[in-house]
């Protein structure tokens, strides 16, 4: 794989071609329409443009695991969301990756937390980020130690092979002003597979960047302000690790989870992880 490929593949998602809504129905003018990310390092700096103020945008993350043979009981979970505001590259590429997003408001974040609960779901940490519109900020997902394949589904529905080094697996989100209104940033957010940025020298941190590698067919797009919410989870439990969405979501170290009805000892189960992004924040 060629790093421009895969940000041609990313292109894609910023020009809307597809939905993330089950139906056929395809937005007129997709939200991102004006938004190009080809480039995703930072831009130059213009000596001649003046000073502007810095939007920001602030997340809380919240990591929770569930018992991977609860899965199945997330329907009301997803019933209690939305996929209408969000757009893949290909519903169909996204779904096969194992991939699954859905959008809501804060007032319905206790009724999601309680079904999770009810799922098995238990709390696994809590990360706070800020975006601005400048840089892309990354979510890390899970760490890879040595050099191994990770197969994907790609946009045109062919499987594929990324050969990545030693490096994290995370969740890039990168938030874009919409023209003209306050209050609303475009939040585009991909897995991609990048190095330790541990030396600050500005033509080593280029060549670093120059091996990352973007899952453009996993990508994911959505308006949001401060209140609004998105979930994101696996569609379904496989066990391993040698695929993106394995990879993503699955701890194969398990977790120690409770027996909620305390007739046996808490027990070590197969783990799915899923991620909850709520919106807290906006600096215009």
């Amino acid at each position: 794989m060629h790093r421009i490929g895969s940000i041609l593949v990313l292109g894609v998602l910023l020009l809307g071609v597809y939905g993330c809504d089950e139906s056929t129905v395809q937005p007129t003018r997709p939200i991102w329409e004006d938004t190009k990310i080809g480039d995703l390092g930072p831009k130059a700096p213009d000596p001649n443009r003046r000073a502007t103020f810095l939007g920001t945008i602030h997340f809380d993350v919240y990591a929770i695991d569930l018992p991977a043979d609860n899965i199945d009981r997330l329907g009301p979970v997803w019933e209690a969301l939305s996929a209408k505001p969000i757009r893949t590259n290909s519903y169909t590429a996204f779904a096969e990756n194992g991939f699954r997003v859905r959008y809501g408001r804060l007032r319905v974040w206790k009724d999601v937390e309680a079904l999770l609960a009810q799922a098995g779901g238990k709390g696994a940490g809590t990360t706070s980020l800020i975006l601005s519109d400048v840089d892309p900020v990354d979510l890390p997902i899970a760490d890879i130690p040595r050099a191994q394949p990770i197969s994907f589904t790609a946009t045109n529905l062919a499987t594929e092979i990324a050969h990545v080094t030693p490096g994290v697996l995370a969740l890039r989100l990168r938030a874009e002003a919409v023209p003209g209104v306050r209050g609303v940033r475009k939040i585009i957010a991909y897995p991609a597979h990048t190095l330790p940025m541990t030396i600050a020298i500005p033509e080593l941190q280029a060549t670093t960047k120059e091996r990352e590698f973007y899952f453009g067919s996993a990508a994911f797009a959505a308006q949001m302000s401060p209140g609004d919410l998105l979930l994101l989870a696996p569609n379904r439990f496989t066990g391993e690790r040698k695929t993106l969405g394995g990879l993503f979501f699955n701890k194969p170290v398990g977790t120690i989870f409770p027996d909620p009805e305390r007739r046996r000892a808490p027990e070590r189960k197969p783990t799915v992880r899923v991620f909850v992004l709520i919106c807290t924040r906006m600096g215009d």
